[in-house]
């Protein structure tokens, strides 16, 4: 007889409630489905999943920059907010773009070989005027500059310093929450090298065109996206969330299908056990060592008496 019980949950993220997003919803556990019991523990295990490559890769976590004036004492004069059109734009889309909401202040051209962008100032140089900057917010993907980092545009061309990426999303990554431990923590890097204990329970880059389907499958039953649980009762619900490979939370997620299994299986008792037969051996030894403590005892008393005698012969 097997030592594990398997339980399925397919999840269709279109089956949500109707106050919820498709980047963040509850998955209502009908009760007593996921239980264990004192000598049992979870297993969680992600089987499948899949969704269409349909998310904007240009959205309000990657569509602002700014166009800032200083004077000519490096006060800053005029700051210009410009926000790109939320999409799938291509490069000359994105040029197109840039160049409709600055074409008072600049020029933007594009080099195809580099696959960079390049501005030049247009604007008349005053003491109001006097330094022109471009400084992405969080537009680096499209731009070519580091985020909140100001750049000089002067009148000669200024390139950018990365090739432009009009793919902002990477990856997919989809965490768990709710009624849910991990029996050891995640981990996942945060800024500076420093990491953090993690939700994620799926990381799936994003390797297929737009409008084709993004798709994994344990079809080889490794153990990638398999996680033990802390749970020592029973699971009523989770929370399933979607974020981009830097955190953020894709609002217009598509709908997807998700595959997760629980498995139920005995715990291992082979350390408790282990430490029981330790502790038994100890006790044993201690008795043992009592034992010879007492016989050594009985000995040395019984030759003191013998020896007494013996002597106590001779001298007769």
């Amino acid at each position: 007889m097997s030592d594990s019980s398997k339980i399925n949950i397919y999840i269709n993220s279109k089956n949500r409630r109707s106050d919820e997003p498709t980047s963040n919803f509850n998955v209502i556990i009908p009760d007593g489905l996921l239980k264990v019991k004192n000598n049992e523990e979870f297993e969680l295990n992600v089987i499948s999943f899949n969704c269409v490559n349909c998310f904007y890769h240009c959205n309000n976590n990657s569509n602002k920059f700014q166009l800032i004036f200083r004077n000519n004492v490096n006060n800053i004069f005029m700051v210009q907010d410009n926000v790109l059109t939320n999409g799938n734009p291509n490069v000359y889309d994105v040029l197109s773009n840039i160049n409709s909401l600055t074409s008072v202040y600049m020029n933007t051209t594009y080099n195809r070989i580099t696959n960079k962008y390049s501005f030049t100032r247009t604007y008349a140089q005053t003491t109001s005027y006097y330094n022109m900057y471009i400084k992405p917010i969080n537009s680096n993907n499209f731009l070519g500059l580091i985020n909140n980092v100001e750049y000089l545009i002067n009148f000669t061309a200024t390139e950018c310093i990365n090739p432009i990426n009009i793919m902002s999303i990477k990856s997919l990554c989809i965490g768990i929450s709710g009624d849910i431990s991990f029996k050891y923590n995640n981990m996942e890097s945060n800024t500076n090298g420093v990491y953090k204990a993690s939700d994620l329970i799926l990381v799936k880059s994003v390797d297929v065109d737009k409008n084709e389907l993004i798709l994994y499958n344990n079809i080889d039953g490794g153990d990638s996206f398999r996680y033990d649980l802390g749970n020592r009762d029973k699971i009523k619900y989770f929370v399933l969330s979607v974020y981009d490979q830097n955190g953020n939370t894709i609002i217009d997620m598509p709908d997807y299908l998700m595959h997760i299994q629980f498995i139920i299986r005995k715990m291992d008792e082979t350390k408790t056990i282990l430490n029981k037969v330790l502790e038994y051996n100890k006790e044993s030894y201690l008795i043992l060592g009592h034992t010879f403590d007492i016989i050594n005892k009985i000995y040395s008393f019984i030759n003191k008496i013998v020896m007494n005698y013996l002597k106590k012969i001779s001298n007769d």
